[in-house]
């Protein structure tokens, strides 16, 4: 394969196991795979029905690179399939993470049974309503919405603008929604339905495949976390999508 590019846009960093997908060694072959969280303190690790190509453009990331195949990646809401590889501690990032591609059509899943999937779905097969508690696989990539529910928010390492870029030791960058759509009625609109669930405190959330919006909030019994359905994406109120290669 050509040699990998870094990627413009968010690097999910210090997420959770449940935030991210993995390719993993099965009984002899590599297999896309996410952890869910079937019950509180009960994970389930589901495995994809197919999905070789992109399991080979991801181990073709790593091992271009001097990895071992395997390991986690994400899938973005533009459906670019991200791949985090170890960097140097010189370049003050704990990985640096690659474009693989896009994701075409759909990851399939399943628990006991039943389509275990990253839409926006209840376990009945019913469109989730925003508010109501997330119950599929979390991968997502992570966001923030600003203490106080008026801007979006994301960080990471900064790149330079070369062609291809590389990293920026030790520096990074924060890129605010208000400051990309510049207009107050646009950046409200985006902030709405977050803000509509995590209120002026503001938070971390996630945005999936879907275009799905999702956020921790305390767990009913006190004892753990649960997700908070958002809502969806307006993608005409986003950040634009990373200029890829």
């Amino acid at each position: 394969m050509s040699t990998p590019q870094l990627y413009r846009g968010v690097w999910p960093q210090n997420v959770s196991r449940l935030a991210k997908f993995a390719v993993r060694f099965i009984d002899g072959k590599w297999e896309l795979t996410v952890l869910y969280e079937a019950a509180a303190g009960l994970k389930y690790l589901a495995v994809e029905g197919g999905g070789a190509d992109l399991v080979g453009r991801i181990n073709d990331v790593k091992t271009a690179l001097g990895e071992h195949a395997g390991g986690a990646f994400y899938i973005n809401e533009y459906r670019h399939v991200i791949v985090p590889v170890a960097a140097t501690s010189a370049s003050g990032s704990g990985s640096h993470y690659y474009y693989a591609g896009l994701l075409e059509g759909d990851l399939s899943f399943e628990f006991e049974g039943r389509p275990l999937t990253t839409r926006p779905v209840g376990l009945n097969g019913a469109a989730l309503v925003a508010g109501e508690r997330w119950v599929g696989p979390r991968p997502g990539i992570p966001y923030v919405l600003a203490a106080g529910g008026g801007d979006i928010y994301y960080e990471s390492p900064a790149l330079t603008d070369d062609d291809p870029p590389a990293v920026r030791p030790f520096m990074t960058r924060r890129v605010q929604l208000s400051k990309i759509l510049g207009d107050k009625a646009s950046v409200a609109k985006a902030v709405r339905p977050v803000a509509n669930q995590r209120g002026h405190q503001g938070g971390r959330f996630y945005v999936n495949e879907h275009g799905a919006m999702f956020t921790p909030v305390e767990a009913g019994d006190g004892n753990g976390l649960d997700y908070i359905y958002c809502g969806q994406l307006d993608r005409s109120a986003w950040f634009p999508a990373p200029t890829v290669s």
